[in-house]
């Protein structure tokens, strides 16, 4: 991967446009409140080139651990800040799930206390979270059908048809999975009745932002068991199916703050997040979105 792109400039004045995006926050608890300002925010995310170049001046203050990453540090592996700004293993997506975290925990030391849930294994958000919190309290999985690779090691959860008892969990992870889940609300059921009351879901998945329907890619027919592209086929990439990746289902909309209220979470929201601060910098949105929803 290479290193942040470096410059002629010994130093930058940045303007009052990227200033703002020094800790940008904001939590929308409808879609309607969101449309008032996605055109502001599409505005916004015209300032991302600047915002990096902040990064790579400065460095990243990463959420929740506190810890300084210095520019040579920091790698970038494309164009989409959400996927492609690397940092002790973590995307900036991953830093922005780290930021509600902090707001909602406080520490790491309080977030060690919570019995976690954690839909990944092997990523490098997995690999962070287990060496800040350890193992006892933390439960890492994968989806293990089909995989081209054999993990032995690693617990198998279908989240659609978890295996834990009721109330197991006080905070379920979930990064990137929404999409590829074959039945989404029977998913929702599922965390939601392995939450706590007063328990909580914080995810990131891509959204259609600027919708209210997810965009349904293929389905699952539970008559014949077999899968029905209603588009061209699809696929993220997978470490357990590092050839094939994993088939996109739907791309969500804000609808899926409704699923969750049917599923039983009372609260659900989604927040922005935009820090060049702590590297966390989009693609067409200068940050990236959140879910939170609790039980």
């Amino acid at each position: 991967m290479p290193p942040l792109p470096t410059t002629q400039r010994p130093e930058l004045m940045p303007s009052e446009a990227v200033l703002a995006l020094h800790d940008l926050q904001h939590t929308y608890g409808s879609f309607s409140e969101f449309q008032e300002h996605l055109a502001e925010l599409l505005q916004q995310g015209k300032q991302l080139k600047e915002c990096l170049e902040m990064v790579r001046l400065l460095g990243i203050l990463e959420p929740l651990s506190g810890e300084h990453i210095l520019p040579e540090s920091i790698r970038l592996q494309g164009p989409n800040y959400r996927e492609s700004l690397i940092a002790n293993g973590l995307l900036s997506r991953n830093r922005a799930a780290l930021q509600v975290l902090e707001q909602l925990y406080g520490s790491l030391e309080t977030l060690a206390q919570q019995d976690i849930y954690l839909v990944e294994a092997l990523t490098g958000f997995a690999l962070w979270l287990r060496r800040q919190l350890g193992e006892e309290r933390l439960v890492c999985s994968e989806f293990l059908e089909d995989a081209e690779v054999a993990r032995g090691d690693i617990p198998h959860q279908d989240l659609c048809a978890l295996s834990f008892a009721d109330a197991s969990f006080d905070l379920v992870l979930c990064n990137e999975l929404f999409e590829h889940v074959r039945d989404l609300d029977q998913a929702f059921l599922e965390i939601a009745r392995v939450l706590r009351p007063g328990g909580r879901l914080v995810a990131t998945c891509p959204m259609a932002f600027g919708q209210w329907e997810s965009i349904l890619k293929a389905r699952h027919n539970t008559r014949s068991g077999r899968t029905e592209l209603l588009e061209k086929a699809e696929f993220h990439g997978d470490p357990i199916r590092p050839k094939e990746g994993s088939l996109v289902y739907r791309i969500p909309g804000w609808e899926l703050t409704e699923q969750l209220q049917q599923a039983g979470f009372h609260n659900a929201v989604i927040h922005h997040l935009a820090s060049w601060k702590h590297g966390i910098l989009g693609s067409d949105l200068p940050g990236v979105l959140v879910i939170n929803a609790q039980r």
